[in-house]
């Protein structure tokens, strides 16, 4: 059995996705940010970065979503991680995306809108916003021509690549943010949420 330590946040809710799609047995352990419960000594032993999420299994830790994604996908032999060496490194290549570029910029909002506020650490950097409202949506255009031609974002099926990506793209709804403009990306974001595993996942989170 897998556990997952997290909190209800987009780099732990990419893990629960492709956990919860790819069929694993797990149980979902909350780790509350706001109490300070990632800086106690317990879950420091479970990763040197004392951060959200860590995966357990057979006794060993993993930290770092990509990582995580990529080893359950893994373990359970799941066609989201293709075995076909280019078709693995499509999936990667995506995921990479998100973490440096496009991904990057909705975690900006979301700090500047809501972790800020939530935790008493000032006003919205306006400057940092606009920055990251102009460069997510220059990023969006080229998702939103990728998606033109295939429904999902790497060979033509859905992959971890979709499930970690989505959980970036999905916090425009608690940031002041539209994706009006890029129906092609509405439409996978309409496609994965209507995947049993997001609701399964976002359940367990919300407990």
């Amino acid at each position: 059995m897998f556990h997952l330590y997290g909190f209800f946040t987009q780099n732990t809710l990419k893990t629960l996705y492709v956990l919860e799609e790819v069929g694993a047995d797990f149980e979902f352990h909350f780790v509350n940010l706001g109490k300070g419960e990632h800086k106690s000594d317990e879950f420091k032993g479970k990763t040197p970065m004392a951060k959200v999420p860590v995966l357990e299994h057979n006794g060993e830790h993993l930290f770092e979503s990509g990582a995580i994604c990529r080893y359950v996908a893994n373990v359970m032999d799941s066609p989201l991680y293709p075995a076909d060496k280019m078709q693995r490194a499509q999936v990667d290549q995506w995921m990479d995306f998100f973490s440096c570029h496009l991904g990057r910029w909705f975690n900006e909002l979301f700090f500047e809108d809501v972790i800020k506020t939530k935790y008493d650490m000032g006003e919205p950097d306006e400057v940092r916003r606009q920055e990251a409202v102009k460069n997510a949506n220059a990023q969006l255009r080229t998702l939103d021509e990728q998606l033109e031609g295939s429904q999902w974002l790497a060979n033509n099926a859905l992959s971890i690549a979709d499930l970690f990506a989505f959980a970036y793209v999905e916090q425009y709804r608690i940031v002041d943010f539209s994706i009006d403009d890029y129906k092609n990306v509405n439409a996978w974001v309409e496609r994965i949420e209507s995947l049993e595993s997001v609701a399964n996942a976002r359940a367990r989170a919300a407990k």
